[in-house]
């Protein structure tokens, strides 16, 4: 594991950096939208038109790191992501936004590709959902630093999506300090999504309700909070405890998932997300440390899903395949994150805030049952 951790250690980094913008990024958009009084629905909207781009970097993606190569990939990646956080500072619409959100997701999702299949690549099986979960602790860590910087932040001040954009800049530093390390160029074979769900269909299932419910929390986190009538340190603290509960759960759930199997471990966790989730259900209207709590034990189980739900299709992927199959997961991720936030802004329409945490319920039963079912 030692060897494996040396060999990513600025990808691991700079995937912390990036999600500490990403994270910092989602909360003042949806903090900023509501003090613009866009309705739900449009919030579903330009959220899910992030999942859009997101979705289509996968198919450009292959061809992409072939001629720039892992490490100018996500130079500039990032360098576009940063731009469009400026921007959106700058043109406050709900148009706008969705279109500078299609983008972004676009030059991130195309970061994140190259980054996974360099760790993918440099890491055997028997210690992949170990560092693929110290990749994820370290993006839990950014995004809850993202939180302690939403609490500092004014949502209306121009300053904020520029301190977004240089935490972008920033995020490449490390993997061009590295860049003697990366892969070779990315390998020709194709994968089509449908080999992807044939060798290993709960991974390929989990990845995409694991999009599905990032999306909802990540997006509609803040919404919720807000319709709740959480201050901005409040929501902050709401998204915070969630992001800081599925970084300290990364961990043992990888390394439980390396000694006893992932499909039970998937199937294990899930359950509780579900329990957790009813549990905010019933805190609904209640005391608001409930809220709280009911926020750091849905993180807790729902962060870790995309880790485990990437190891369990490696485990099962040639070295030849590792770029194709890890664009063919961030496709799957983003395609469930597209639906995310549409499905989150017409339950919370329709049933108010409680439909944030019915939703999530909804999407962890098909995991669970995804997982029982899988053999």
């Amino acid at each position: 594991m030692r060897v494996a951790l040396a060999a990513v250690w600025a990808v691991i980094l700079s995937g912390g950096i990036v999600q500490m913008g990403n994270g910092l990024q989602t909360e003042l958009l949806g903090i900023r939208a509501g003090q613009e009084a866009f309705s739900a629905w449009s919030i579903g909207v330009l959220m899910a038109g992030y999942y859009v781009g997101y979705s289509a970097a996968p198919l450009l993606i292959r061809t992409i790191i072939r001629r720039l190569g892992h490490v100018r990939t996500i130079a500039i990646g990032l360098a576009l992501a940063a731009a469009m956080i400026v921007l959106h500072g700058i043109f406050v619409t709900a148009v706008t936004w969705t279109i500078l959100r299609l983008v972004s997701g676009f030059a991130l999702a195309s970061t994140y590709v190259a980054c996974e299949s360099w760790i993918n690549e440099r890491s055997e099986n028997r210690v992949r959902g170990r560092i693929f979960s110290v990749y994820m602790v370290v993006q839990m860590v950014g995004m809850t630093f993202a939180q302690v910087l939403l609490a500092v932040c004014d949502p209306k001040a121009l300053a904020s999506f520029v301190l977004c954009g240089l935490l972008f800049v920033s995020g490449s530093l490390p993997v061009i300090f590295l860049a003697t390390a990366a892969p070779g160029e990315a390998p020709p074979e194709p994968f089509g999504l449908v080999h992807l769900f044939r060798i290993s269909p709960l991974g390929a299932t989990a990845t995409m309700l694991a999009g599905l419910s990032w999306s909802i929390l990540f997006t509609f986190g803040p919404v919720y909070a807000r319709a709740e009538h959480f201050s901005v340190p409040q929501v902050s603290l709401f998204m915070g405890v969630a992001m800081a509960a599925g970084g300290i759960m990364q961990f043992p759930l990888g390394w439980l998932s390396d000694a006893i199997g992932r499909r039970i471990t998937i199937g294990l966790m899930c359950a509780a997300g579900l329990a957790a989730s009813l549990f905010g259900m019933w805190a609904q209207g209640g005391e608001i440390f409930l809220l709280y709590v009911a926020s750091a034990l849905v993180g807790a189980f729902l962060f870790p899903l995309y880790a485990l739900a990437v190891a369990h299709t490696n485990d099962a992927v040639a070295p030849a395949t590792r770029v194709a199959a890890t664009a063919g997961l961030v496709l799957l991720f983003g395609l469930g994150s597209i639906v995310g936030p549409l499905a989150a802004g017409s339950a919370m329409t329709m049933l108010g805030p409680i439909g944030f945490f019915g939703l999530l319920a909804a999407a962890l039963a098909v995991t669970v049952a995804a997982a029982a079912a899988s053999r």
